[in-house]
């Protein structure tokens, strides 16, 4: 097979991938009503601060320091099918006993703490098995096409899912909207049978210790200049993103004084860009390059962040600045996200693929409790608006390691 630059995907995709896309896309699309009722629940049903709603955020996110690596072992090791079925149905079981407890009148913050914890644990290795899983049912001359295709669905999720949070929220409650994303789990855990087979064997990995193999995951990534400048760059603004998400609902709805109705119109408005993002993005890459195109995204998407605090009053402005906000960052971040998990797909070995995304998810979302951790910290002291101003300076450092890298002059790569 010729190699194929990766800005210039080529047409079609499997029936096995778009089975595996659909029920991501449907697991995603209720994930965005938890990311708005899960902090919801805890703000308007529990009475949580700045602290709590930081710590619960860092809940979901500590997994993948405490575990991260060691799924990339797991991936690697045990069939993707069956990792992704065992994933999909924990989740649905955890999200649902959040309603439970709440209709029972049970429900406290050691409850949501413990719920989160465990879903994102799942989520962890869920994720790490469907970034593998896709080279298994996609040649390596379409992956980019397939990443764009993820994102671009994923793109269209964030533009709906605010939207149908802020109905479902205002129509019952914030607890039994999460009920959505338990079904959602389910209906993605029915798709996976129709993954091809190859997805439910056993991979091939030796039998070298857990350690070893851990280690050549870790080499695999930092090792190579290119993908250890992606992956700090990225780690780097993802500690800076939570810190801004800690503080950015109880900002709406505390600052300018949004009801969950008005906060997922707002959301989903903006979220538009992310779409706009998802279809430019390989002319993008082409047109200035794979380098200046990540360093770029990354300025965009802090920009965006910034214009969501620089506004209060009155209140007509603040909500444009907020769905300007989210637009601009949507924008930068999808194309941001194309291209830099289509530099995995083209310098990973395949039989370490699994391990490699561990490492990098390890590193990029292990950063997002203690980023979470400080905007909380910081929410409550300084001041709310303080903490997204911040969070949004600091994260256009992040393009510095890609421009200390050979990166910064690099057009393209090849699958």
């Amino acid at each position: 097979m010729n190699p194929t630059d990766i800005s210039t995907p080529p047409r079609g995709l499997p029936r096995g991938y778009l089975a595996l896309l659909v029920g991501r896309t449907v697991s995603e699309l209720g994930s965005e009503v938890t990311v708005m009722a899960l902090p919801l629940t805890a703000i308007t049903l529990l009475g949580a601060g700045p602290a709590q709603t930081g710590l619960l955020l860092a809940c979901g996110r500590a997994p993948y320091l405490i575990i991260g690596l060691l799924a990339g072992v797991i991936v690697d090791r045990l069939p993707h099918r069956c990792i992704l079925l065992t994933a999909n149905l924990v989740m649905a079981v955890t999200l649902a006993t959040i309603p439970l407890l709440a209709s029972l009148g049970q429900l406290g913050m050691v409850q949501l703490y413990m719920a989160t914890t465990l879903v994102g644990t799942a989520a962890v290795i869920g994720e790490v098995a469907y970034l593998a899983c896709v080279p298994t049912v996609v040649d390596r001359a379409r992956l980019v096409r397939a990443q764009s295709s993820w994102q671009l669905s994923r793109s269209c999720v964030v533009t709906v899912g605010p939207f149908l949070a802020g109905w479902l929220v205002s129509a019952f409650s914030a607890p039994t909207a999460i009920l959505v994303d338990s079904a959602s789990f389910v209906v993605a855990a029915v798709l996976l049978p129709l993954l091809p087979a190859r997805a439910a064997e056993r991979s091939a990995t030796g039998s070298s210790s857990v350690v070893v193999q851990i280690a050549e995951g870790l080499t695999a990534v930092f090792g190579n200049p290119i993908l250890r400048a992606v992956t700090l760059a990225t780690g780097s603004f993802i500690f800076c993103y939570n810190a801004y998400s800690a503080v950015f609902l109880l900002y709406l709805t505390q600052h300018i004084g949004l009801d969950g109705w008005t906060t997922g119109l707002v959301l989903s408005i903006g979220a538009i860009g992310g779409i706009l993002g998802a279809v430019t993005a390989a002319w993008a890459g082409r047109a200035i390059g794979l380098g200046p195109v990540l360093m770029a995204t990354l300025a965009l998407s802090a920009a965006g962040m910034t214009l969501s605090a620089l506004f209060t009053e009155p209140r007509s402005v603040a909500l444009v600045c907020v769905a300007l906000s989210q637009f601009v960052l949507s924008f930068g971040q999808e194309i941001y996200n194309v291209h830099q998990v289509s530099v995995r797909y083209a310098l990973a070995p395949p039989r370490v693929l699994g391990r490699v995304n561990a490492s990098i998810r390890s590193l990029v979302w292990g950063l997002a409790p203690m980023g979470a951790l400080l905007g909380g910290a910081v929410g409550a002291g300084p001041g709310l608006r303080t903490a997204l101003l911040a969070s949004s300076l600091l994260g256009v450092a992040s393009l510095l390691w890609i421009w200390l890298s050979p990166l910064r002059r690099t057009h393209s790569l090849h699958l």
